[in-house]
């Protein structure tokens, strides 16, 4: 029988299980290459059950796994086999679960700032990825919304955070989607909203242009419980 795909939990608890004490970047950064090596033993595994049915040498039947296992490039865009160009039925399914993983490493890092799910913060409320509840929940006060993304930059993020979130929290890894432009947008957006763009120390570090409302990821937690705690982050 063929695996399926673990979901976005399982693969952040696989993680977990070879460190627990992982600090957020590199929790997200492991999850991605287990959520890679689950997909390479998938089609692994699909093509062993295929080249089974078939009435082959061991030899052809090895030749024939390489050559539909080998990577490939259309039109300057790579695959990592013929499969996943023909259906990218597979690649299709990593983007809700990587989209899951990005969420589960940010509410990671609420709980192990104190926050409790239910009390000071939702999950998947009034189109937005996570509240935060200042005093709680059921008094309602105020409340501060989270949009969370994954790698990419792209115009969805600033259209989340100019829609649906008062912070952004991504793990973007390219500095060059950080132009002068976008970094102006996000420090606007975020202005208006007292929140803040949470991201990788690194990504910070190579940023050509520095915004006033950028923050390293690591740091999201604390922000969060300071909210949750006085209603504003300090």
């Amino acid at each position: 029988m063929t695996r399926t795909m673990p979901s976005a939990q399982a693969i952040i608890e696989e993680a977990l299980l070879q460190n627990p004490n992982l600090e957020i970047n590199s929790l997200h950064g492991l999850a991605f290459k287990l959520m890679i090596s689950h997909r390479a033993r998938y089609y692994e595994e699909s093509v062993n059950k295929f080249l089974s049915k078939l009435d082959i040498s061991d030899e052809l039947r090895r030749r024939i796994k390489q050559e539909m296992l080998k990577p490939i490039k259309v039109e300057n865009k790579e695959y990592s086999n013929f499969m996943e160009e023909v259906s990218r039925r597979v690649s299709q399914a990593f983007q809700p679960i990587s989209g899951n993983i990005a969420e589960l490493c940010a509410e990671r890092e609420l709980t192990k700032a104190g926050l409790v799910k239910g009390i000071n913060y939702t999950r998947k409320k009034e189109r937005t990825d996570f509240i935060i509840y200042y005093p709680d929940i059921s008094k309602n006060k105020t409340k501060h919304r989270i949009e969370v993304k994954n790698v990419k930059l792209r115009e969805r993020a600033t259209r989340g955070l100019s829609f649906d979130g008062d912070s952004l929290f991504g793990f973007f890894n390219d500095e060059n989607e950080l132009t002068e432009s976008n970094v102006e947008v996000i420090d606007q957006l975020c202005t208006e909203t007292g929140g803040y763009c949470y991201i990788p120390p690194a990504t910070i570090n190579k940023m050509q242009y520095k915004g006033i409302h950028f923050r390293p990821n690591t740091v999201f937690g604390h922000d969060m419980w300071a909210f949750a705690m006085t209603g504003e982050i300090i």
